[in-house]
């Protein structure tokens, strides 16, 4: 009898969903998906509109691998087994009725037959589960993670979902069996951004098609519906400036995916949180009045609400920008009297925590006049130095003309507040609102204390270095201002010394920042002062020692203001110890929200890099960036040298030495007077154009400035005597920097100079050196670096093609060859082109043969 209840199994819920119009490939992440393949599962786990289903879609066309499709629905809990079956089946290769069928035995008789007739497959087969998230039944999941530990490497799963994997999904990533791809690998990039534009009509700038991209955060649906809202827009250039989460369409995405789908408890920590940046469970039972808000965040997190997790503990959460928007605006729409309470509550908390500058903020938005300023005269050395991210969405908070009137120090914290707002003007506003007060009550000395900090903090901020020098000698002769207004001084002038290129007199002034901001008890001093004096050990070759400073200050508080300087100097050390992939790492994760000078020194190290030949993709791109960020402001010598010498080695390392003698001649003529940079990059463009005899004057010549500047003009000077048939000028030279070298394990300098160094430094260990292991380290690093093999294996049919691509056959001439379909072998072609991140025929033939594939 038929079970007229039962809901038949649809042919559609078996089938990848259709490309959207204009679908952006994306072989990047078609490699991580490939590699993915020799692990038994993958997860790909972000918020609605992320690209999820769509990149599968393509990835299960492109691929010949057989791959099964299930799309989740809710209430498919009871017949989950079923449709897998079907999915597995669908995927082909099984005879007749060889898959089990769940009605017939015990679920973990099924199960276990299930696992053994996949495990005895000759070739793995894959299933995407889409939607996963919708499966509500925990006894799946374990069901799952049953499957994957025991049918081997026959089955390759990949879960589509939103939010948290669950318990016996999260060991088995524990256990390293799972590959995942997240929000932030599936974030567009900018040259997505521009294919994704132009696919539907449009063309920006590069500067609104990036603004575009910062503001969406990379969010795929929301770049959509933003170049879907543009295509209609008469001036689309004003659309991108003016997007926010409260654009009609992106609002309607919000509510039907996000807001629909929650409570009220849910729902109103979410428009509570949205005057925050970042929310944790007891601010968010601070601003709501609840108990449970660490379990509510945890609830919204794995419901995939576009709240992201800060840090790894997952105790701290940070809402998406146009999210954020949007939950604001329904905040005002629906309790607007709330808001000012709001901010006054988080005020409070973060007060009661030692948060001074959040504190400060919060109660100025509030309105609570008298907070302010009591929070502004006990903690000012504190607050001045943040540059913390304001509140989402703060506005001027504006008080009443009777509260200035009454009070400076008002003036004062507002001038504050606009400082962090990057508002130039309205810095200067109240600041000059605040002397105008003072001078009035006849006191033209009080809060001028504070007013010098905030100058000169904002005139270290603007690169300004000649303000910054005359106000940190105005603020050290303050007898008032105690250790606090020291430290602040002695910050900003060590990050002025570190800006001209005295990294000594640096160093000195910074560690003297720290003792001071210890004996005043000033965590946020301290870090700030730990952070610079990280970069300036690292210019100054102290590798080591600028990796545990730089440490520490991160240990100290992660804020703006620290992490930014803490991160480039560990991408320096990691640069000079030739790490690549971590000094890429620490490079991304260095920020520089409105600091002129980290800006320039991001930009140069990303030049270095390019010269490292650790990404060589871009470099136009990259050159615009740092140059961007030398210009509308007084560029110190020292930063101008520096920026000229890395552009000029990264045209050498291209071929390029006309220009990067005519950059360098440039810059010896605007600015005369020795330089060790300059001195270095000359060196190697006389050494790059066959002249090595002036290329060893150069370099034996060039001031002795830091170490590794150092290293890099006795490295050249070596090869140069080399090159003359000098061999004991070259033997000599060599040893001399190998001693330096192997005390901090600089081998970053030797890596960058290729073969040429590789095969100089293999001779040096034929004739003899008391550096043996550290020689036998870079060596080994060096041989390491010159095979780039492919991201994941080929297979066996891929190679027979990869051999064919070596002749001059065409496609159709491969094909009959082997017996295959034209379109079978473009198939493999592509396949064998993203495991390659080769773009063309001859590309792939030329990487394959450097990786000894053929």
């Amino acid at each position: 009898m038929v079970d007229v209840t039962e809901v038949p199994l649809l042919g559609s819920k078996l089938e990848a969903p259709a490309p959207p119009p204009g679908l952006v490939e994306r072989p990047r992440l078609g490699r991580v998906l490939d590699a993915g393949l020799q692990r038994p599962l993958t997860l790909v786990n972000a918020p609605p509109g992320w690209g999820k289903s769509v990149l599968l879609s393509w990835w299960t066309r492109a691929t010949d691998l057989r791959v099964g499709w299930l799309g989740v629905e809710d209430g498919d809990d009871p017949r989950f087994w079923s449709h897998l079956r079907a999915a597995l089946s669908s995927a082909g290769g099984f005879a007749g009725d060889a898959l089990p069928s769940p009605d017939e035995a015990p679920h973990e008789v099924f199960l276990a037959r299930l696992a053994a007739v996949l495990a005895d497959l000759r070739e793995p087969v894959s299933v995407v589960l889409d939607d996963f998230h919708r499966i509500r039944d925990p006894r799946v999941l374990k069901g799952l993670e049953y499957l994957v530990r025991h049918a081997g490497r026959s089955l390759r799963m990949i879960i589509v979902t939103r939010g948290g994997p669950g318990p016996p999904l999260a060991r088995l990533r524990l256990a390293g069996a799972v590959t995942v791809l997240e929000a932030a690998e599936l974030s567009f990039t900018m040259a997505e951004t521009a294919e994704l534009l132009a696919a539907l009509g449009l063309e920006l700038p590069d500067r609104y098609t990036r603004m575009l991209l910062q503001r969406t955060e990379g969010w795929p649906a929301g770049l959509r519906l933003a170049g879907l809202s543009m295509r209609g827009h008469c001036d689309p250039l004003r659309f991108v400036d003016g997007l926010t989460g409260d654009h009609e369409a992106i609002a309607g995405y919000f509510v039907s995916e996000v807001l629909d789908g929650l409570d009220d408890g849910h729902l109103e920590v979410l428009l509570c949180g949205s005057v925050l940046d970042q929310l944790t469970g007891s601010l968010a039972d601070a601003l709501t009045g609840r108990s449970d808000g660490e379990r509510v965040l945890a609830e919204l997190w794995k419901a995939g609400t576009f709240l992201d997790p800060v840090g790894d503990r997952r105790s701290s959460y940070r809402c998406h920008r146009l999210l954020g928007e949007f939950l604001r605006r329904e905040l005002a729409r629906r309790a607007p009297r709330r808001v000012p309470d709001l901010h006054r509550r988080a005020a409070a908390w973060y007060a009661a925590r030692g948060s001074s500058p959040e504190a400060l903020q919060h109660a100025l938005l509030s309105g609570d006049w008298r907070m302010a300023t009591d929070l502004l005269a006990g903690h000012w050395p504190d607050i001045v130095l943040s540059d913390s991210a304001p509140p989402f969405g703060a506005p001027d908070p504006a008080p009443p003309e009777a509260a200035l009137r009454d009070n400076p120090d008002l003036a004062l914290a507002c001038a504050l507040h606009q400082r962090i707002l990057g508002d130039r003007q309205g810095t200067d506003r109240y600041l000059r609102l605040a002397e105008d007060r003072a001078a009035e009550a006849g006191d033209g000395k009080a809060g001028d204390e504070k007013a010098t900090a905030i100058r000169l903090i904002r005139s270290v901020t603007a690169g300004d270095v000649a303000a910054t020098f005359s106000l940190a000698s105005r603020l050290l002769a303050h007898r008032e201002g105690g250790e606090g207004a020291r430290s602040v001084a002695l910050s900003a002038l060590g990050t002025a010394r570190l800006a001209t290129g005295d990294l000594r007199a640096a160093e000195t002034a910074l560690d003297d920042g720290v003792a001071a901001a210890e004996r005043a008890g000033l965590d946020r001093a301290r870090a700030v002062c730990l952070s610079r004096l990280a970069v300036a050990r690292a210019l100054l070759g102290d590798l080591h020692l600028a990796g545990r400073t730089a440490h520490d200050s991160l240990s100290v508080m992660a804020a703006p203001a620290v992490c930014g300087y803490a991160y480039l100097a560990l991408a320096i050390t990691h640069h000079e110890w030739g790490d690549g992939k971590e000094a890429a790492r620490y490079l991304d994760l260095a920020k520089s929200p409105g600091d002129r000078l980290l800006t320039a020194l991001i930009g140069i190290v990303r030049l270095w890099s390019l010269q490292a030949g650790e990404s060589s993709a871009g470099a136009d791109g990259t050159l615009r960036e740092a140059r961007r960020a030398l210009t509308g402001w007084a560029v110190p010598t020292y930063i101008a040298h520096r920026f000229t010498a890395a552009e000029a080695a990264l045209r050498t390392s291209f071929g390029d030495t006309g220009t990067a003698a005519r950059l360098l001649a440039d810059q010896a003529g605007a600015s005369p007077g020795g330089s060790a940079p300059l001195a270095v990059a000359l060196a190697r463009v006389q050494l790059r154009d066959g002249d090595p005899e002036t290329a060893l004057r150069t370099a034996a010549g060039a001031p002795n400035g830091e170490l590794g500047l150092s290293l890099e003009a006795g490295l050249l000077e070596a090869l140069a005597a080399d090159r003359l048939g000098r061999d004991r000028h070259a033997s000599a030279t060599l040893e001399k920097i190998l001693r330096l070298a192997d005390r901090e394990r600089f081998r970053g300098v030797f890596l960058r100079e290729g073969r040429a160094a590789r095969r100089l430094l293999s001779s040096h260990l034929d004739s003899g050196t008391a550096c043996w292991p550290f020689v036998m380290d870079v060596v080994g690093c060096a041989a390491e670096r010159t095979v780039d093999g492919p991201v994941a294996p080929l297979t066996e049919r891929e190679l027979t093609v990869l051999r064919y691509l070596q002749s001059v056959l065409t496609t159709e001439e491969i094909a009959a060859e082997m017996h295959l379909s034209v379109n079978t072998v473009k198939t493999h072609t592509r396949h064998i082109y993203r495991k390659l991140t080769a773009s063309r025929r001859r590309e792939a033939v030329r990487k394959a043969r450097e990786a000894r594939l053929l």
